[in-house]
């Protein structure tokens, strides 16, 4: 089954699909399908490859951010998936070689909760290196490592993230207070196969961050006005 990339936006932060999608089909694919999991339906086209799905019709609080997700993962029946947030646009070519590789592997572990995308599990503390897996040298962090949930981009087993979602949470305390089983493994690798500006610091613009996007498609965010004055 073609591995799809899920991605979360909230009705405040709309706007940063015009810069992802953008950045998305330059370093990604415009074959890739993505779902965009909100709640207000944008006033602006998406690229063809994104499809949206109305979570509800209102915004649920940040409290209630776990709710949100449990009824987006639940109308979907991909037993893997990618999660990205709306904020984390992509500032090199996509290894779709080392994302297909890491799929293939959580494939055939169903133990495996995720695998990271990103370099989020290699600086964690806690890793260990657990042998190849064609090119990539694959990671794991032990159980008591922190942010075990963190929502980097990472391929997802759907069973084992829906069975640790409790409603009532927000994404925070998801991140910080949930803490998979020792029986659920969290890998990554060596090669980090994607990467992204985190384009938001609490709440705003990095600009920081925004200089790792290439001058070229930076100006072409700014020209088309994507960003909020």
């Amino acid at each position: 089954m073609t591995l799809r990339v899920f991605v979360e936006v909230s009705d405040k932060y709309l706007w940063t699909l015009k810069p992802f999608s953008y950045l998305f089909n330059v370093y990604w694919s415009t074959l890739q399908p993505v779902v965009i999991g909100g709640y207000k339906k944008p006033d602006f086209s998406l690229p063809d490859n994104f499809e949206f799905y109305q979570i509800d019709e209102e915004n649920y609080p940040a409290k209630k951010w776990s709710d949100g997700m449990l009824r987006f993962f639940r109308a979907y029946n991909d037993d893997h998936f990618v999660f990205m947030l709306s904020d984390y646009w992509l500032c090199r070519t996509v290894d779709i070689r080392g994302v297909a590789a890491c799929h293939d592997y959580i494939v055939e572990r169903p133990e495996v909760l995720r695998i990271d995308l990103t370099d989020d599990r290699l600086y964690a503390g806690g890793r260990k290196d657990i042998g190849a897996w064609g090119c990539y040298d694959m990671i794991e962090t032990e159980s008591d490592t922190p942010y075990q949930m963190s929502t980097q981009a990472a391929i997802w087993s759907r069973k084992l993230f829906l069975s640790l979602l409790i409603p009532g949470k927000s994404p925070w305390e998801v991140e910080l207070h949930t803490r998979p089983p020792e029986s659920m493994r969290v890998l990554g690798t060596r090669q980090m196969p994607v990467r992204y500006a985190n384009a938001l610091l609490k709440g705003s613009v990095d600009w920081h961050q925004l200089r790792r996007i290439p001058t070229e498609h930076l100006n072409h965010i700014k020209d088309n006005e994507w960003l909020p004055e």
